[in-house]
């Protein structure tokens, strides 16, 4: 009887192991199965998450680490539904490599936490352990870009990697599939968007030629076998030049590689976190040395990155925020401390007063503003 009983309560808890695992299972088919059938009801509840976190931000400074901790949970709920979208469509699923993947996952969870983990680290350890948090995270980040810079040729890395997907798109996709009539007309119109996308990344010697040129005319003339039906035949040329067009998602354009001075850019951009960091401990948070030198370097980021011109739409998009970004040094410290502080709060408090139903909305963003800009990571991540 001691045998069998023993015997009985080592089946019991495996029993119990295997349906808790079942069980899971099936909610997470029923989760991934409700977002790719539901996503602009997966946008809303997103959505709501956020203006949660914007309220209890509003609320005082003890409730800012509740609510950089529900900001962050909703930018990975997104994070995390997009990775679904992008499983089930073949049109958004990136070409990347699995191990690039899961770098770039790294790189866009410690994008989404930051504020969260600077914020919690100053209530748990003090000022001293905030800067050691700050440290560590832009160690991190910037060995796992360099990493893909070298290792994967990541080109001008976007910030997040993982850019939040565009469910307009998505949706749309959706509705175009449903409106096929057959699974056959489908599985057409796939391969067709997939052949397209496969032909855009491809470089331009790999194309296959639908044009050629005269010999004694010097006219362009379309091929026969680029010729479309009787019913679609136009006088106009094919556009074979256009190797980036907008309807390409950007999961699907391969990075550009970088080589000699926009290498050169991209390295400097990387490591700026870190020498304005060193910058800070060896002349002090006060001194206008580490904002010049952060400065310098990201002018001459982007200086260097301008020598190219053979980058997709993503990268293109990216170099022009990192343009637009250098207006961030007016609120950095110490040139919003001595200058734009001022400036800045006169103008926001004329503009509610001057406005009808502005005031309200300027003094609250006119209370949060100094909150905003003593953390770090809002003001010097990026």
């Amino acid at each position: 009887m001691d045998v069998q009983d023993s015997v009985r309560d080592a089946v019991v808890p495996e029993k119990l192991w295997e349906n808790l695992l079942r069980k899971y299972k099936e909610a997470w088919d029923w989760y991934e199965k409700w977002v790719r059938q539901h996503p602009e009801t997966v946008s809303n509840v997103e959505r709501t998450f956020r203006i949660v976190s914007y309220l209890l931000s509003g609320a005082g400074d003890d409730d800012q680490v509740l609510a950089e901790l529900v900001f962050s949970l909703s930018n990975l709920l997104v994070f995390f539904n997009d990775g679904i979208l992008r499983r089930a469509s073949s049109i958004f699923r990136t070409q990347l490599s699995l191990s690039q993947q899961q770098l770039m996952r790294w790189l866009t969870v410690i994008d989404h936490v930051e504020v969260f983990v600077e914020l919690a680290a100053a209530r748990m350890w003090g000022e001293i352990g905030r800067w050691v948090v700050i440290a560590i995270i832009q160690l991190m980040r910037s060995l796992l870009r360099l990493f893909l810079l070298y290792r994967y040729k990541a080109g001008i890395q976007p910030n997040p990697p993982f850019p939040p997907l565009n469910r307009e798109k998505v949706v749309k996709t959706q509705e175009q599939e449903n409106s096929m009539s057959s699974p056959q007309r489908g599985k057409s119109q796939l391969e067709t968007k997939e052949n397209r996308l496969e032909s855009t990344n491809a470089a331009g010697d790999n194309r296959p030629e639908v044009t050629f040129v005269g010999q004694r005319s010097g006219r362009i003339v379309r091929t026969l076998k680029s010729a479309p039906d009787l019913t679609q035949r136009t006088w106009k040329l094919p556009n074979t030049q256009e190797k980036d067009p907008e309807d390409v998602p950007v999961e699907n354009l391969l990075p550009s590689e970088l080589l000699g001075l926009p290498l050169t850019g991209e390295c400097i951009h990387i490591s700026r976190p870190l020498a304005h960091l060193a910058a800070l401990l060896l002349w002090g948070q006060y001194s206008w040395k580490p904002w010049l030198l952060s400065f310098t370097l990201d002018v001459a980021s982007i200086k260097l990155l301008d020598q190219s011109t053979q980058y997709n739409r993503q990268e293109k998009a990216e170099l022009k925020k990192r343009t637009f970004l250098l207006l961030f040094y007016l609120l950095r410290s110490p040139c919003f401390d001595k200058y734009t502080r001022t400036r800045l709060l006169g103008m926001m408090e004329k503009f509610g007063n001057t406005v009808p139903g502005m005031g309200f909305i300027m003094k609250s963003m006119m209370e949060y503003l100094p909150v905003w800009q003593r953390i770090y990571f809002y003001t010097w991540s990026h």
